[in-house]
């Protein structure tokens, strides 16, 4: 019989069930002595729209969802939502995912974390703000999602400063995207920890990437937005950020750049302005 964590994953890559299906299934699971279940049961139980089913049944029993797990149990480590090692800030946000892809070390996520994000398109003010900012100390962690631009940069910057980088991603750990960045992200994997909520061999998909966001945002115990426009996804993952209680802090910026619109929005909404190292400091002090 599969254990509670093998069912959730085997769940978590079948077709045809979501993430608030598969949270009602891991409440259950919480209280339950008997978790050997057809798909039909899990489908009722988790409350799984009909109209679903017959997808998820087929790709339940089928044997290529069996081998799929196999290979993830072989050459994967994964988390769920019902250990004691999950993060438990996580547990703070809005549908928290139920299985954690990663490699790397997990002990890095009970260190004071910092999240950064920005544009795609960040200039060099981001850099040299990070390399003024982020002189932090070493028992601070770093987290962006690695992608092109202020992601890269904050990543790149923790590496310089001895600082444990978490780079959470919208595909599978054995995918880059974009590919420029696959040495950046192996050498975040070997010094502090890459995290997915997707399987192997999952490739970006454009809705991938705000559902990332929401996990940095709640990883995270402070946010920085470096530069954004007005209408960004760093403003998104901001918002997210607020809504678990974390500080969200913005980087002032030029009135008539672009890049710096989203930024001064935010602070004018109450996000504090990011003026000096000192005040991360201030902040992280309470969680150490």
């Amino acid at each position: 019989m599969l254990t509670k964590k093998q069912l959730l994953l085997k769940v978590h890559l079948a077709d045809g069930f979501g993430p608030i299906s598969e949270l009602r299934l891991a409440a259950w699971l919480v209280t339950s002595h008997n978790w050997a279940l057809s798909a039909l049961e899990i489908a009722q139980i988790a409350c799984l729209p009909e109209r679903y089913w017959p997808t998820f049944q087929a790709s339940f029993d089928s044997l290529a969802l069996q081998l799929k797990c196999a290979t993830h149990e072989r050459y994967v480590q994964y988390l769920t939502i019902l250990e004691a090692d999950y993060p438990q800030r996580l547990l703070e946000t809005h549908c928290p995912p139920t299985v954690l892809f990663y490699r790397g070390d997990l002990s890095v996520l009970k260190q004071p974390c910092v999240a950064v994000v920005g544009a795609r398109q960040a200039t060099e003010y981001t850099k040299q703000a990070l390399q003024h900012l982020l002189g932090l100390p070493q028992t601070t962690t770093i987290i962006s999602g690695l992608a092109q631009g202020a992601d890269a940069m904050a990543h790149e910057v923790a590496l310089q400063k001895g600082l444990r980088p978490i780079g959470v991603i919208g595909t599978g750990l054995n995918c880059y995207y974009p590919p420029q960045n696959e040495h950046l992200q192996q050498a975040v994997a070997e010094k502090g920890l890459l995290i997915s909520e997707y399987g192997l061999d999952v490739t970006a998909k454009k809705h991938h990437f705000p559902a990332r966001n929401r996990i940095i945002a709640g990883l995270c115990h402070s946010l920085v937005v470096t530069e954004a426009r007005q209408k960004s996804g760093s403003l998104i993952t901001a918002n997210l950020a607020l809504q678990a209680n974390r500080n969200v802090y913005a980087l002032p910026g030029q009135i008539n750049h672009s890049l710096s619109a989203g930024c001064n929005q935010l602070i004018l909404a109450g996000a504090t302005p990011l003026l000096n190292q000192q005040l991360l400091l201030d902040e992280l002090h309470y969680f150490d």
